[in-house]
């Protein structure tokens, strides 16, 4: 009898109940959605699920107000759904006119109903100076523009440096997925590329611009580039405790470190974790159609939410044979998946 009762307390453990997918409110707080197509809209409307898309990459103003429009125009058909986020344009910079003209442009997205810009990796990585020295974020001719969207109570999302896989052989990397995405951009596997700025020193700068702008709201996105620790992610949330960080592209990273420590870690920072999933959806063959979101739901949402919310054992293709989801009590499951983008972004509204 003792012998069953301990199976059927494991057995029962096992088994511990979560929050239902469909009714529990969520927001992915960072996509690429590039189609004007928004049938895909009933499929967030039915597992209610919100969307943060950002407009992105910095070279082109064509390029931009592409994405821009794309953006705009699902927000306005749908501003319950989807919220979305401006970038700047790098044309012109260090020119004269180049400041006004970016806040301007600021201005402009944020009356049409931007909630936050968008700062990609390629400052830091790709763009240079006449004397062919990158440039940083914490550069300040940049000052005026992230003063400004402090002071239009705006948020700044910013994808600086890459993961730490970035600076070593594909060969060592601890996940496919990074593998996979530098075997087919070379251009920013730095391990090809030693005379371009280490990860340390692009993360630098970051901070340092942080310190200029107390005021700022600020998500850092991919985990800040800091996805290969939880020690370090946890280092950096206690430096700046106001600030968020997505979690988009880097959750398996999670998966490959100690489960407990993971766990216990997303407990303690509950309220700077924001979930995301990096997708990308449009019509151009090159990334997630808008008739394959549904498979998202299976192949990402899903799998996301089972290893947070569940206890079972959890298996991927990603390096990660196999691996015991974290069940996070569910006020911590909110926080990720709703408040804390609701709270640091503001105009977003889920409701």
């Amino acid at each position: 009898m003792k012998n069953y009762l301990l199976l059927l307390t494991v057995l029962l453990g096992a088994c511990k109940s979560s929050p239902d997918f469909k009714t529990f409110p969520k927001i992915d707080a960072h996509v690429h959605l590039e189609t004007a197509d928004a049938s895909f809209v009933k499929t967030l409307e039915e597992n209610n699920f919100k969307l943060l898309t950002l407009v992105t990459r910095s070279e082109s103003p064509a390029v931009i107000r592409k994405e821009f429009e794309y953006a705009r125009n699902l927000h306005d058909q749908h501003p319950a759904d989807i919220a979305f986020a401006t970038t700047i344009s790098m044309d012109g910079f260090g020119e004269p006119e180049w400041q006004e003209n970016t806040i301007a442009w600021l201005q402009e997205s944020f009356d049409a109903g931007a909630i936050a810009v968008k700062l990609w990796k390629d400052i830091g990585m790709t763009f240079r100076n006449a004397d062919s020295s990158f440039i940083f974020i914490d550069d300040a001719r940049f000052d005026p523009i992230i003063g400004y969207i402090a002071s239009q109570n705006k948020t700044l999302v910013n994808h600086t440096a890459e993961p730490k896989n970035c600076w070593l052989p594909l060969t060592d990397m601890t996940v496919r997925g990074d593998s996979s995405y530098f075997a087919n951009h070379p251009e920013y596997h730095m391990y090809l590329h030693p005379d371009y700025p280490s990860r340390e020193k692009i993360l630098a700068a970051r901070d340092r611009m942080l310190a200029k702008h107390p005021n700022l709201k600020y998500i850092g996105c991919h985990l800040g580039s800091m996805e290969w620790s939880v020690d370090e992610i946890a280092a950096w949330l206690d430096k700046f405790p106001n600030y968020g960080l997505d979690m988009a592209a880097r959750i398996v990273h999670f998966k490959v470190q100690n489960r407990d420590k993971v766990r216990d870690f997303i407990i303690k920072y509950q309220d700077q974790l924001l979930y995301g999933t990096d997708v990308a959806v449009n019509d151009r063959g090159n990334a997630t159609s808008v008739e394959q979101l549904q498979d998202i739901i299976s192949n990402v949402w899903m799998e996301d939410w089972e290893y947070f919310s569940t206890d079972r054992l959890l298996t991927q293709h990603d390096k990660v044979k196999e691996y015991q989801g974290l069940h996070l009590p569910e006020p911590v499951l909110k926080k990720i998946y709703h408040d804390n983008a609701v709270r640091i972004l503001g105009d977003f509204k889920a409701d």
